[in-house]
């Protein structure tokens, strides 16, 4: 009830803060890990908004500094009477999430564009109409969900797969997906950040000088009350200890989990395990030669590196993960890697030569428009005379 209230006031004021000519351009930010394409956003309209969930403060820090105006903005009254107008002011909203709101703004599609530009590039886990517990929600819900999809315009994407699965997981038209490039994914061809950073990371940890670095960076869980947890089996630790002394593992978890490391922290104690707090899964990607994931969206950034090893699916919560969160129907068909399910089928293929194979059929699958051009791609789309 408290939702639908919500959603209420939203589309009343929505209509109050209608403009005939929307100008400025917004972009809604719940995942501080695309600044730089932001920041390019910021030289093509000098107006540019940011606003953001206070989980991105510190993204919204660097943003100002670097002359951008930011709003931090929650799902309270505060923004329906407020923020909303400068939602309902732009020319063109970028969005890098699901954002509830959406679903009771009257936007004149006509003078306002929405755009999806997401915060992952590819997709393992299942969103949308295909997470099975979507189909367990209200019908109210259900409505809900489709009013915010129903919202985007056009969705940003780097391949034709990814387009098809964004159609079929919130059951929009195809001609909305435009195949222009994940913006995000530019850093990963620049050779200045990939230089500075690795270096960076070398001055901070030295042994990891002539040393085989792991990544071990598993996705975002859920438990049964839609908390964040990740539990580990319990013989993980098991494997921690069979690392030769050439190999060191960094555990890097999802933001969201930080309680749980600091648990973890204190169940692990392996002079092998190297935790790493100051840097962030993308720049550890740089020096990763063999990289431990399950269905995160990690694997599809690795492939696009020069450094790219070996992959390692391990996923030891496989059939509960899948029958709750969801999976893509086809995911192991096309993963660049072993499936484990044990510690022990981990441990063996840890102990082997790392076996390099080409991502070549992988990229070309899921990151066809991923070149270091996709912010120029997107931002001459929208800005043709800028």
């Amino acid at each position: 009830m408290k939702k639908t209230i919500y959603l209420i006031i939203i589309s009343i004021m929505s209509r109050f803060f209608q403009i005939q000519n929307p100008k400025k351009t917004v972009y809604l930010m719940s995942f501080g890990n695309n600044l730089e394409f932001i920041k390019e956003l910021a030289k093509r309209d000098k107006d540019l908004l940011v606003l953001y969930r206070s989980s991105c403060s510190s993204a919204a820090i660097l943003l100002k500094e670097a002359g951008i105006k930011t709003i931090v903005f929650n799902d309270d009254f505060n923004f329906a009477f407020k923020t909303l107008q400068y939602v309902m002011s732009a020319r063109l909203l970028f969005c890098d999430n699901y954002y509830a709101f959406l679903a009771g703004c009257k936007f004149n599609h006509h003078r306002t564009k929405v755009i999806q530009v997401w915060h992952a590039n590819g997709a393992i886990k299942a969103f949308g109409w295909q997470e099975p517990r979507t189909m367990t929600r209200s019908v109210s819900d259900k409505k809900r969900f489709q009013k915010v999809y129903n919202q985007f315009d056009e969705y940003i994407v780097a391949s034709k797969t990814m387009g098809s699965i964004f159609s079929n997981s919130y059951h929009v038209a195809e001609n909305k997906m435009k195949v222009l490039g994940y913006p995000r994914s530019d850093r990963l061809f620049n050779a200045d950040w990939q230089v500075k950073t690795t270096a960076q990371i070398m001055e901070k940890y030295p042994i990891f000088e002539e040393k085989e670095v792991i990544l071990y960076a598993p996705t975002y869980r859920e438990d049964e009350f839609g908390e964040a947890d990740l539990q580990l089996p319990k013989d993980f630790i098991d494997f921690a200890k069979t690392l030769s002394s050439k190999q060191y593992l960094i555990i890097k978890l999802h933001p969201h989990l930080r309680n749980m490391e600091k648990i973890l922290k204190k169940k692990i104690n392996v002079p092998q395990i190297v935790w790493v707090d100051d840097f962030s899964t993308e720049d550890l990607l740089l020096i990763t030669n063999r990289l431990i994931t399950d269905y995160s969206s990690v694997a599809f950034d690795y492939t696009l590196l020069k450094n790219a090893g070996q992959i390692i699916f391990y996923c030891f919560d496989l059939d509960k993960y899948a029958q709750h969160e969801g999976l893509q129907s086809d995911w192991i068909e096309y993963l660049p890697g072993p499936l484990v399910k044990t510690v022990p089928d981990l441990s063996k293929y840890i102990q082997e030569e790392i076996q390099t194979r080409t991502f070549k059929d992988f990229n070309n699958k899921w990151n066809s428009k991923n070149d270091g051009h996709a912010t120029k791609r997107v931002l001459d789309n929208y800005f043709k005379n800028k």
